[in-house]
């Protein structure tokens, strides 16, 4: 696990934009189960949820309506697959478009205010930490993130709130396909993502520096891998790239995000064993999870038009980046310009030196790893030699 010195105690936190009203009904389901040794934390996101309510305020008297009249001109591109894949790697690299926009890290710590409260943060850099707590890659407020904790900073209930309380993994697995929601429970979860989808898309619009044609939107969430009904009953003409990746790695560095994200965003000291309370190991969590997110991916996915599917392997994107972003582009009839390749090259540049974790697993491990994702091995064509 990174050491706790890389994500400094004063460093914004994903849940600090959160409001008061979401923040108390959180704690009622966890039961207000803090650890002693994180009750600062609480106690700052208390102080942070009373501001972010007010600033709501004030941003639903200003913008509500700009907001609820903003319509999307096209339909989102929808990058899919398990945590660890690439899947952040190829948002920030699609991001480079300036004809593509994304929620950033802050909009999505803050969707209720980030129109009034973001251009105020711009003036305090030192508050968003420079690195991600999993893998040293760099951060920042501006960069593409996860609508997923959008919907849970909202209200909407999410898998994510096993972050906040890790100990009381997992929450709300229903959330995880929305198959099994009430209809009550399916409005309030669309509402949610079509405001988050509508705010970004407005704050997109009214930029200065936005180019004359309408940005559009391009999401990122591992969870949206078991939507792909959903979704595409929202945004028929949506299109999705499902990024995958060995197994074994997949597994690896899947459970040393959790941990890094449980001991960085945690209202609890985390603990990785299995509980009293029911919630299973770490390793089980991990090997439960991936099951679940693809429980319905063949038949969904077989569903999609070719033209509006384009799969990428997380090896090829490493290996040849540009090639794969190519490929991309031609699959879905984009052009991909010379100033774009440009400023992928500068970026990837940026990149060069960086190395990721080495992760060591055990045979045992990877005995279950076969056992239990053989069918991962074979759809996808990696070897469990």
């Amino acid at each position: 696990m990174p050491p706790r010195n890389k994500y400094p105690f004063y460093a914004f936190r994903v849940w600090q934009g959160m409001s008061a009203g979401v923040f108390a009904r959180i704690l009622v389901r966890n039961r207000f189960a803090v650890s002693p040794s994180r009750l600062w934390f609480a106690a700052q996101l208390g102080v942070h949820s009373v501001f972010s309510s007010m600033l709501g305020v004030v941003q639903r008297l200003v913008f509500a309506k700009s907001i609820k009249r903003s319509q999307l001109a096209q339909a989102p591109l929808i990058i899919i697959g398990h945590w660890r894949t690439g899947t952040t790697h190829l948002h920030e690299l699609l991001c480079l478009d300036d004809r593509l926009t994304a929620p950033t890290s802050f909009e999505c710590a803050a969707p209720s205010h980030f129109l009034i409260s973001g251009p105020l943060l711009r003036w305090l850099p030192f508050y968003a930490p420079s690195k991600r707590p999993m893998d040293d890659m760099a951060a920042g407020f501006d960069k593409p993130q996860e609508d997923e904790f959008a919907l849970l900073n909202l209200g909407v209930k999410s898998p994510y709130e096993s972050l906040m309380f890790p100990n009381h993994r997992p929450h709300h697995l229903d959330y995880v396909t929305l198959t099994k929601l009430t209809p009550q429970e399916m409005a309030a979860w669309t509402r949610g993502l079509l405001r988050v989808l509508k705010s970004v898309n407005y704050r997109s619009s009214r930029a200065v520096a936005a180019p004359l044609q309408p940005q559009r939107i391009v999401l990122k969430s591992p969870l949206h891998t078991a939507r792909l009904r959903v979704l595409r009953m929202l945004f028929p003409q949506a299109q999705f790239i499902h990024l995958v990746r060995h197994p074994d790695a997949v597994f690896a560095s899947t459970i040393l995000t959790w941990k890094a994200l449980y001991e960085t965003q945690g209202l609890q000291r985390p603990r990785f064993g299995a509980q009293p309370n029911g919630a299973p190991d770490i390793k089980q969590y991990v090997l439960d999870m991936m099951e679940l997110l693809y429980s319905d991916f063949a038949g969904e996915a077989a569903a999609i038009p070719a033209q509006q599917f384009c799969q990428v392997r997380y090896e090829d994107l490493i290996r040849a980046p540009i090639a794969e972003i190519e490929r991309i582009y031609r699959h879905f009839g984009l052009e991909l310009s010379n100033a774009l390749r440009a400023e992928l090259e500068r970026h990837l540049q940026t990149l060069e030196g960086y190395k990721p974790n080495q992760l060591a697993i055990s045979e045992r491990d990877k005995a279950e790893i076969r056992r239990r994702w053989g069918w991962y091995f074979e759809r996808f064509g990696y070897s469990a030699g």
